[in-house]
Order: C-alpha cells, then sequence, then structure tokens
C-alpha cells in the first residue's frame, strides 16, 4: 500500500513540552521559537501577541508580515509556519475548543470565523489596554484552586472580548456578520458538510429557509453568495491536501466528492488559474525562499 505523507497536528504540549490545562499562556522568549518553518496544524487555538519583531506568517498559504504590536489569530486544523527575527518579543496564548465552547452564551468572536483577516495591527496605546489584560491572565492562570481558576477563566473571557471590541472597530464590516445567526449557523453547517455536500439546497433545508434566501442573507453579510462560499470551502481543502500530502490527485478529487478527476482539474483551475497539478509544483513549501 502506498505510504502517504500527511502533515503533522500539534498539542500544545508537544509545543512547550508538558501537559497543561484549557488555557496556556507563555512569552515567546521562554517557550517560542522563531524557526517553524515546517507547516503543520494544531489541535487547539492559538492567539500570538507581537510586541517587537519581524519576519512572516503564512496561514492556510495567505503570507503575513509580521510587524509590532500585531495579534494573529489561529484555528484548528489551519496549515501554519512562520520564520521570525531574533528579537521577536510577545506571547502565545493556546486554548481547547473546550473553552471556546464556555462562550457559547455571548457573541462569536470574529477573528476565529472563516475568511476573515487573520491578523490584527493595533497602535501602541490599544496594544498596551491589551497587554495590560493579558498579564493579569498571566498571573491569574497560576492560581491552582478551583475559585482562582474560574477568576481565570473570567479574565481569560475579558481579554477575548477587549480584543474583539478592537478586532471590530478595525474592521467594521464584520459586526453584521458575527450578529447574524443564520450566517454563523451556515458557516458551521459548512465545515462539517462542505466534503460530501455542495448544494446550496443541503443547507438551507438544514436552516429551514429557501435556497434563494439563504444565497441572499449570505451575500449581504459576506459580501459573496452561499454557493461561493462552499466553493470556497472546496478550494481551501483542495489546496492543503495538495501541500501537505503525498495523495493523487485523483485520491483528492474523491476525497472532495469529485468522481471525474478531469472536472476536479476544470473547477481547481477555474478558482486557481491552474491546474492542481501546476499548484502543487509551484508551491513548495519546503523550499521557498523566506
Amino acid at each position: 500500500m502506498k505510504k502517504t505523507k500527511t502533515i503533522e497536528t500539534w498539542s500544545r504540549s508537544k509545543i512547550i513540552g508538558e501537559d497543561t490545562w484549557d488555557i496556556t499562556l507563555f512569552e515567546h522568549t521562554e517557550k517560542g521559537r522563531n524557526d517553524l518553518i515546517l507547516p503543520h496544524k494544531h489541535d487547539f487555538y492559538l492567539i500570538f501577541f507581537v510586541e517587537q519583531g519581524a519576519g512572516i506568517h503564512e496561514i492556510d498559504f495567505t503570507r503575513l508580515e509580521v510587524q509590532p504590536f500585531q495579534i494573529h489569530f489561529l484555528r484548528p486544523q489551519q496549515v501554519h509556519y512562520w520564520k521570525l527575527s531574533e528579537d521577536t518579543v510577545g506571547h502565545q496564548l493556546m486554548f481547547s475548543t473546550n473553552t471556546i465552547h464556555l462562550m457559547n452564551r455571548l457573541s462569536a468572536l470574529p477573528f476565529f470565523q472563516m475568511d476573515v483577516p487573520p491578523v490584527l495591527t493595533l497602535s501602541p496605546q490599544h496594544y498596551a489596554s491589551v497587554l495590560l489584560e493579558l498579564k493579569k491572565l498571566q498571573q491569574l492562570l497560576t492560581e491552582e484552586d478551583a475559585i482562582g481558576q474560574e477568576i481565570s477563566v473570567l479574565q481569560f473571557f475579558l481579554l477575548l472580548k477587549t480584543i474583539q471590541r478592537c478586532y471590530l472597530q478595525t474592521y467594521t464590516k464584520l459586526e453584521s456578520q458575527v450578529k447574524d445567526s443564520k450566517v454563523q449557523e451556515f458557516k458551521a453547517l459548512l465545515e462539517l458538510h462542505f466534503k460530501t455536500h455542495n448544494q446550496v439546497a443541503f443547507y438551507a433545508e438544514k436552516l429551514h429557509i429557501t435556497p434563494n434566501y439563504l444565497n441572499i442573507r449570505v451575500k449581504k453579510v459576506l459580501g459573496v453568495s452561499a454557493s461561493h462560499s462552499i466553493q470556497q470551502r472546496v478550494i481551501l481543502e483542495a489546496e492543503r491536501l495538495l501541500i501537505t500530502t503525498d495523495l493523487s490527485i485523483k485520491e483528492i478529487a474523491f476525497e472532495l466528492g469529485f468522481h471525474d478527476t478531469g472536472y476536479f482539474n476544470h473547477y481547481f483551475k477555474k478558482w486557481r488559474n491552474k491546474t492542481p497539478g501546476q499548484f502543487r509544483e509551484s508551491y513548495n513549501i519546503y523550499n521557498k525562499a523566506l
């Protein structure tokens, strides 16, 4: 049987060398690495706070220039790597999906949604206000008793909501997306079913609305139709599989619900102006200039 290369999924314990509680916070200069140049995924959420430094950080094939007073957001299963300057100073905040679920009754965090900017650049003053809440959390996380941990969770929520306010002040058009529960439900369903269901009607039925209304509503909030969102999610997964596995084009097509490799090639080229094979050849992630 053909041996398949699959991209590694890292846990928090792999990164810091020990098992931790659901929320992990550390200073980048103490436990972080500047040369995560092999692409990998996480099974947790990561927020990277940059106080000073430079370099590049690539998330799902989008390259970001690292600058001071930035906050970078990473969801579980996103492919990423970075190359940072030696003088990079900041913090890494890691937390489990269970921790996020505790916030279900609060408004959705916009920076962990699909198709939103994965980096927030702040003024020194606004970054200082976020850093203040971050330092409070760092202090509270040392508490070992039950009440102390509960207080640290509340401070964690306060930190994320402080970031959310700054994020929505910067990306003002995203506020309507966060508030629209149907669009949020559609995006959650899409993440679960995009490999097997590529018709708007399937998602509309799940949401108890008509396909036309779903397209209109998603277009109003996201700027693209529901059908476009479905197609883009399929293309993103195709890119991930092309770059991070040794699966053949035919195997990737089948994985994504295409039973005709020729049609998959045509579909991919329509969106990326390259065939899947050309994309794989042109995107040698391990040898790209950093």
